[in-house]
């Protein structure tokens, strides 16, 4: 999602729609100069950064658009600061020098003072002037980039737009013509308000908006932020919310916003995307079932073929997350001697993750011998799929985290990202949040995307005051090279106060 000041919008009459840009043309050339500009200035400072940015906008582009892509490509940088102490403790020692020693006015008294303070702290004059503003924006180096392609960026764009728009909605309704049930459950895990009724094959659902909510929560607003990605991602969708929003002359006015998939879809996707073909209605239920759980494994179709003693056998699907790969096998509505065949190859398979659905109108006697076969009727049984993987994947993370146990792990740092970690100690993430659990590192706050200090939670706590913006807030604790921010503003003892789901509204205050 995208701040409010950054949201550009159309308002026709009673109808508002965010200002989507294509992927091509003008647009595409300038997701793909962001991004080079972002990959360019790694390892140098944010302020450099934002001067060669600022170029960008006298483009012709509306200045929202750049600082819209600006905004989600700032979320793909890793953030450092380059200082020999901490730029706070730099700070204080050279203030309490400084009044100490009043009136300080330059020269070679200042160039005294700082000397006499660099050597209280250990550090050269230099390494000194260069750390006292170095968690300042500008003087932030970017550590690393994870670079999208200019499709992507355009994508997450459009759907930081649409999402920013939904922040200020009185009712959410939307239509899918399938994946509803996962979409349900998710509404029912979110804890959104909702109605829901099926009509002609597709079902309709309506959400009471935030607006409309008696209490402003965080959760209500993010879980707003998750639900549209899933809407938009299932086959028929269609999304219309009525929106409250001050007209021309500053009074509310209430409009209405809408969008659907055979004329928004390709606004929300990199590119078109190739028709994949199934051998088998049942192929096809589990292919569209397993997507649309979104369980972070990846699913492609027709893997390279198993050599199986002497069989070739070609699985149907491969699941794959981190080193794990589980094989699918769907049994559809085989004749006795293809039955016959298939059940040999599959008795070969010893030393691959292979799971197995079967037709209940098959022969179970059949499949006695394959261990954990799963029979399927009308509808495709995704739930013992998952639990399987579930399984999978905790053996595999505690498998993990026990050769990490025994090779030890480096925790070096004030903030360390756990992608950091599992790519250094060559582990998946999930060994090393499997790993931080039974060891918690002493010293450390641990969240799910990195650790931090109590160095660092000291500074922080000291540097902010008892009540600050959100967004301010948020400032300065990503600066720092933090992204898992409101945890840390948990643990700093701060409270949010929420007015409506705005971000650039909510109030960040010390708990007495």
């Amino acid at each position: 999602m995208l701040s409010s000041d950054l949201l550009v919008a159309r308002v026709r009459g009673d109808t508002i729609a965010p200002a989507f840009i294509p992927p091509e043309g003008d647009h595409l050339d300038l997701a793909r100069d962001v991004i080079s500009i972002f990959e360019d200035h790694t390892g140098k400072k944010l302020g450099e950064l934002y001067g060669i940015l600022e170029e960008m906008e006298d483009q012709g582009f509306d200045y929202r658009l750049v600082r819209g892509m600006v905004s989600l490509l700032e979320r793909r940088c890793d953030f450092t600061i380059d200082a020999a102490v901490e730029p706070a403790i730099a700070r204080r020692a050279v203030f309490e020098a400084a009044a100490n020693a009043y009136p300080v006015i330059g020269g070679e008294n200042r160039k005294a003072l700082l000397g006499k303070v660099a050597g209280t702290l250990g550090i050269s004059p230099a390494d000194l002037e260069r750390s006292l503003y170095a968690d300042l924006e500008d003087e932030m180096l970017i550590r690393a980039f994870r670079q999208p392609t200019p499709e992507e960026l355009i994508k997450q764009y459009n759907m930081g737009l649409a999402q920013t728009l939904l922040f200020k909605a009185t009712q959410l309704r939307f239509r899918t013509a399938s994946g509803h049930k996962e979409i349900l459950r998710k509404l029912k895990w979110l804890g959104l308000m909702y109605d829901a009724e099926a009509r002609d094959g597709r079902v309709d659902i309506t959400i009471d908006g935030p607006t409309s909510a008696i209490k402003m929560t965080e959760r209500y607003g993010t879980s707003m932020a998750k639900l549209l990605p899933l809407i938009i991602g299932t086959p028929g969708w269609s999304v219309e919310a009525t929106i409250l929003r001050k007209d021309f002359s500053g009074n509310p006015k209430l409009y209405t916003f809408s969008m659907r998939e055979d004329r928004h879809g390709s606004l929300f996707r990199p590119g078109p995307e190739k028709e994949m073909e199934f051998d088998s209605s049942a192929e096809e239920m589990f292919y569209s079932s397993f997507a649309n759980a979104a369980t972070g494994w990846t699913i492609s179709r027709e893997p390279e073929p198993l050599i199986t003693g002497r069989y070739l056998f070609i699985p149907d699907f491969l699941l794959e997350k981190n080193r794990s790969r589980v094989y699918v096998e769907i049994a559809g509505f085989w004749t006795a001697e293809y039955l016959k065949r298939k059940v040999a190859k599959l008795k070969e398979i010893k030393d691959k993750e292979l799971i197995v659905l079967a037709s209940d109108q098959m022969s179970c006697e059949a499949f006695r011998e394959i261990p954990g076969v799963i029979f399927f009727g009308r509808k495709m049984p995704i739930k013992p799929v998952l639990d399987r993987l579930k399984a999978l994947e905790k053996a595999d993370a505690d498998a993990g985290a026990a050769r990490i146990s025994s090779k030890g792990l480096t925790i070096k740092g004030d903030v360390i990202q756990i992608a950091g970690l599992a790519e250094a100690a060559g582990e998946s993430v999930d060994a090393i949040r499997a790993y931080l659990e039974e060891h918690p590192p002493e010293g450390y706050l641990t969240t799910k995307e990195e650790l931090i200090s109590d160095t660092v939670l000291t500074d922080l706590r000291a540097a902010l005051p008892d009540s600050l913006q959100y967004g301010e807030a948020v400032t300065t604790i990503r600066h720092r090279g933090i992204t898992s921010v409101d945890m840390v503003i948990q643990a700093l003892g701060y409270s949010v106060k929420w007015s409506g789901l705005d971000p650039d509204s909510a109030t960040v205050y010390r708990a007495k």
